[in-house]
Parts: structure tokens; sequence; C-alpha cells
């Protein structure tokens, strides 16, 4: 939820909704205090294609890339009063006036209690986590084959601490072929008995052990552990992000992974911006601040913006003159759209926000 003031209409009735809107906003900041608060505006844009502060974004090598002539932006917004900060009464009050700024609850963004360190190292790793999702749904995108295992990332319990460890592979489980952590679970989940044999991979060397199947907290079997995948890919992708955190930027990740590693342009010479997240399997999830995103995106040049769908709703009478804004709730669809733009193609029928 956000308090966002409408658009200023004549001069005559400006005023009088300035006016209403101060007092409205002196009488809430009674209530609650200013420091309840966050201010939301446009944030840096970034083009995945391009550098950030000196370094190439998107970092591909072992494998051959392609020079792309399309700029495919990332975008962001820039949030004040976020924990560790404040806002100040002329503050808010301006957020307010603007068309562009939103002001919202902090509890609506932040636990209660929420530290500025826990929040920088909660975003970091969310960004981290994108940047992973967006190699994953890049390459199963253009059907680049890779190899997933399970890893043993940490120990809920005592159930099996005498018999496994972190970084322990599973490579079998009650002789079930172990491919990936939801191949594991379902093995688990499939055992009858209160013991299990399964075979890892522990400082390269194969061994079998006995393990305990306990039971978790949803009542299903579990081993008490913390798995995660591990992921060999056939060549290397890294990225040079720095102070950008969230998991919104994936969708623009994925599109510039696929521009490099495909022949031509994506999106021809045109200049697009986009947001959303995204997961494996390429959907394109909501995110927030897409309203000042997009004036973001406009001022640095944009005149394509990519939407995930179940943000639409949000950019009602909010979508600055000059940019076409798709809805998009999937990589391919996003793809998809980059093309008929590339090659010339009517886009009238694609379903727009705004």
């Amino acid at each position: 939820m956000s308090v966002t003031p409408a658009r200023p209409g004549s001069p005559a009735h400006r005023w009088m909704r300035r006016s209403t809107t101060v007092a409205s906003v002196l009488s809430l900041a009674a209530l609650v205090g200013f420091s309840s608060f966050v201010l939301e505006a446009p944030g840096p844009v970034v083009d995945t294609l391009g550098e950030w502060q000196g370094k190439q974004i998107v970092q591909i090598s072992g494998t051959k890339t392609y020079p792309s002539e399309s700029r495919l932006d990332l975008t962001t917004v820039s949030a004040q009063g976020r924990p560790g900060g404040s806002v100040s009464a002329l503050e808010t009050i301006a957020a307010w006036l603007d068309p562009v700024r939103d002001i919202v609850p902090r509890e609506y963004q932040y636990p209660a209690g929420t530290t500025a360190e826990e929040q920088s190292a909660e975003s970091a790793v969310q960004m981290t986590g994108s940047q992973q999702l967006a190699t994953l749904a890049a390459l199963n995108e253009l059907e680049i084959e890779y190899s997933t295992s399970t890893v043993i990332a940490g120990l809920a319990n005592d159930t099996n601490a005498k018999n496994l460890k972190d970084n322990d592979t599973v490579l079998t489980f009650n002789g079930a072929t172990i491919t990936d952590p939801a191949s594991l679970q379902k093995a688990v989940r499939a055992s009858s008995g209160a013991t299990a044999t399964a075979t890892i991979l522990r400082d390269g060397k194969e061994q079998e052990v006995q393990l305990a199947v306990g039971t978790g907290q949803d009542g299903k079997p579990s081993l008490g552990v913390v798995i995660s995948a591990d992921f060999k890919l056939p060549f290397t992708i890294d990225f040079a992000i720095e102070n950008i955190g969230g998991p919104s930027a994936g969708t623009m990740l994925a599109l510039g992974i696929i521009d490099e590693l495909t022949p031509g342009s994506l999106a021809g010479d045109r200049h697009v911006a986009g947001t959303g997240t995204i997961d494996t399997q390429g959907n394109v999830g909501a995110i927030g601040g897409i309203a000042q995103k997009v004036v973001g995106a406009r001022d640095a040049g944009a005149t394509v913006f990519l939407a995930p769908s179940d943000n639409c709703a949000e950019l009602a009478g909010r979508v600055p003159h000059g940019l076409d804004v798709y809805s998009v709730s999937t990589l391919k669809e996003a793809r998809g759209v980059l093309q008929q733009l590339a090659d010339g193609a009517d886009t009238s029928g694609l379903k727009r926000c705004g």
C-alpha cells in the first residue's frame, strides 16, 4: 500500500488540494511520527549490457558472446527512511505533493525491529539470488544444458549431525538417484522407515552413510538438514553490481545474458528498461516501486518498459509520456516483445500497462 497524491489539475484546484494534503500529512504524522514513513523516488538506471562503476555488469567467459546495439536497463527505487534512517516533516510533505514519489508506512516494507545492517544484508542476499536465478532462467530459455547437484548447506537439528557435514553432496537416497533438491525431498518423504541409506560425495570421495529419518515441523519425514542446489555451468557467468540490492533485477539480467549469448541485438537499437523478479523457469514476478521505476526509465531515455503483469494495475494513470509499457509474465514473453520491436513488427496486439 502507498499513499500517493493525485496528479495536479488546474492551478485553482492545485492549491486547495495541496492545502488539504498538507493538513492530512500533519495530522497523520502527529499520530505515528514522520520517522514511520519510507519515501520512494526513482533510483539509478543501469544498462545490463554496459558497465556499472567501471566494471562490465554481465561477464561471460568460456563461450562465444556477441555485441549488441540494444540497451537493456534494470531500474531501481531510491528509498529514504529505511531502517537506520529517518525523514523530516518537510521531506514528507514534499513527497506527498510530488506525483512521482510515494509515501509508504515503514512496517509495510520492513519488519518491526529490523536494523540497517540486517536490511542491507538481506538486500544483498536477494541480489545474489536474483543473479543466480537470472543465469538459470536464461540458460533454460536458450535450452543450454547444465548439471545440478544437491548439497548439504547446514543442519537444522541434530538428527544427522554425526553422518552429514556441510558441503556434502547427496548422490543417492534409498537407491534413488538425486538430481536436485526437489528429488531428495521427494525421496525422503517417500521413505517409510526410521533409517535410510544414502551415498554422498565428501572431499572428492564417495561413501555410503546411514541416515536417521525424523519428522519435520510439517509432520512429514525429514533429515533435519538444510539443502541447496549447486549448479555446474558449461561456461562462466559473473556479475559486477555493487550497491544495488533486492530481487527485482532478475528479468533484465536474464535478458542481458540472452542478448550476449545470441547473435544480433535482442531489441534492435531500442532503449529498453524493465523490472521483475525471475525464477529458474522464467516466470516474471511482481516488485515494489513500479511507478518510480517507469519515471526513472523515461528520464534515462528509455522508450520501452517491460513490467510484470501483476504490477500493471499500479500503473493506471502513472505512465510517463513517451514510454510504452508492455505487460509480461514470463521471460519468453519478454523476449518475444523485444524481438517484435527489433523486427519492426506491429505491436498493437501486445498487452500494455497504464
